[in-house]
């Protein structure tokens, strides 16, 4: 009994219904899809015998006007059988009905119905998108520039000459609007380009430009992604939020709402420049700091260990970037999502590129994703939902046979051969793409719970304070 008095009740509720609100989220989602499906079958007079969300063994299941409506046990997606399309068994199951005598399907049926789920996902995301627009999104601002804040010691870029405080002008001829969450933004550029090197047009203190040519590196600790070196590092403010009592900024006299300007006579583009000072072990750090009330002064400070931690530091918490809250019309949203797309498929089939299949999210990483938002701002949920779905809408329109774009695909060749394939032809290709489906499910969901291992097992920073000796008088 006392075990159980001690468990932290309120946060085991607010976990589980986190979770139970982020599967309803991917349900919607997909029944959304598979609804669209249904209404356009009964549009066009296709008979539907089960309306599904998720595979695998039956958790729920109703018949209502001999449909039967089903809630399955992997929540991978979903589907409604439909007798009178391609068979797909293999992943719907068999058929509880004999279906041999229905009239055949016309090729203009299968495609209006394999296309309608597209298009329901579509709807969806634009309506999400309607969604971000009304109630907004918060946005870190500092997302907003093309400024790079510092260059990480022996990177591709360091070894360039790029510098912290360089303006990106342009990536592989084309201009960055900001630095990160669009398909043209820096990060973007880098991580989904196609060409061996990456060509960089710098503007330089607004004196020169610069153009250098650099070949990026894999990174490890993004799964074999190539980097520069800069990517983590959008120029903004050192602005201190916090000074650590009886620290080394506390007793140089800095305060909150300071803001360091300058490094040992160099400008300061990003906090980023401070703790690589600090970890570089510079035993004396001399810093420009501008007040609010726009008074500036110098300081020394001289890097020491807290008492109640390991590496040395000068004891300032740093403001983090300014969030506000932005109103992208839909059109900014849905081509931003449409483009990420296509951006990330071409990335994918071009050898060049470091984006390979195991850096794709299934729906482990999905949900992981919905989690994590949900427990941030519910209204970052709708924006990813704008993402998610055009993602759903434009991946299942490829010509690939289970897919609706293969459905597609089969009534085409149906239509201009004036007559149906073989059964047992379509029975056969699509179990081949099914087993290549099925693998690639695999393949995401391994990497997915990889990542979400690697994330578990990272050491969580204390939430203690550190706690520095009083100076003795």
């Amino acid at each position: 009994m006392n075990f159980l008095t001690g468990l932290p009740w309120m946060e085991i509720a607010t976990v589980a219904g986190t979770i139970v609100l982020a599967l309803f989220l991917f349900g919607l989602t997909v029944a959304a899809h598979e609804f669209g499906h249904f209404w356009a079958a009964r549009k066009a007079g296709l008979v539907v015998e089960r309306f599904a969300i998720g595979f695998g063994p039956k958790i729920y299941g109703k018949v209502v006007d001999g449909v039967e409506w089903q809630v399955n046990l992997l929540p991978l997606g979903g589907f409604v059988q439909l007798p009178q399309m391609s068979p797909a068994e293999e992943l719907e199951g068999k058929s509880g009905k004999d279906f041999q005598n229905l009239p055949p399907a016309t090729p203009g049926a299968k495609i209006f119905t394999a296309l309608a789920g597209p298009v329901a996902s579509l709807g969806l995301g634009v309506l999400c998108a309607v969604g971000v627009w009304i109630f907004g999104v918060p946005t870190n601002m500092m997302y907003r520039t093309t400024t790079i804040g510092w260059v990480e010691p022996g990177t591709p870029a360091a070894k360039a000459g790029i510098l912290p405080g360089d303006v990106i002008l342009a990536i592989d001829h084309q201009r960055p609007e900001r630095w990160a969450g669009r398909p043209g933004a820096v990060v973007e550029s880098i991580l989904l380009g196609t060409d061996r090197e990456i060509l960089l047009e710098l503007d330089r203190e607004q004196k020169e430009i610069v153009t250098v040519k650099v070949l990026p590196e894999r990174n490890a600790e993004m799964e074999g992604l190539r980097r520069l070196g800069f990517e983590m590092y959008p120029a903004q403010p050192a602005w201190v939020d916090q000074v650590i009592a009886s620290g080394p900024a506390d007793r140089a006299g800095i305060r909150s709402g300071d803001a360091m300007i300058t490094l040992n006579g160099k400008k300061i583009w990003s906090p980023a420049a401070v703790k690589a000072a600090v970890e570089a072990e510079q035993e004396v750090l001399e810093l420009g700091i501008r007040r609010p009330s726009g008074e500036e002064i110098k300081v020394q400070i001289r890097p020491e260990k807290a008492t109640n931690r390991k590496d040395k530091m000068i004891g300032v918490i740093w403001k983090m970037g300014e969030l506000q809250v932005t109103h992208p019309t839909p059109q900014e949203q849905v081509g931003s999502a449409v483009g990420l797309v296509w951006r990330t498929l071409r990335a994918l089939v071009t050898p060049a590129s470091s984006v390979g299949l195991q850096h794709l999210s299934g729906p482990l990483g999905i949900f992981d994703r919905l989690v994590s938002l949900l427990r941030t701002d519910a209204r970052q949920v709708l924006y990813f939902s704008v993402i998610l779905n055009v993602n759903l809408a434009f991946l299942n329109l490829l010509p690939i046979p289970v897919l609706d774009g293969g459905h597609i695909l089969f009534s085409l060749v149906e239509a201009v051969r004036r007559r149906q394939l073989e059964a047992k032809t379509i029975v056969r290709i699509q179990t081949c793409f099914v087993v290549l489906l099925a693998g690639f499910f695999l393949l995401v969901t391994y990497h997915d719970s990889m990542r979400l291992k690697k994330r578990m097992e990272k050491p969580m920073e204390s939430g203690e304070m550190p706690v520095f000796q009083k100076e003795k008088k």
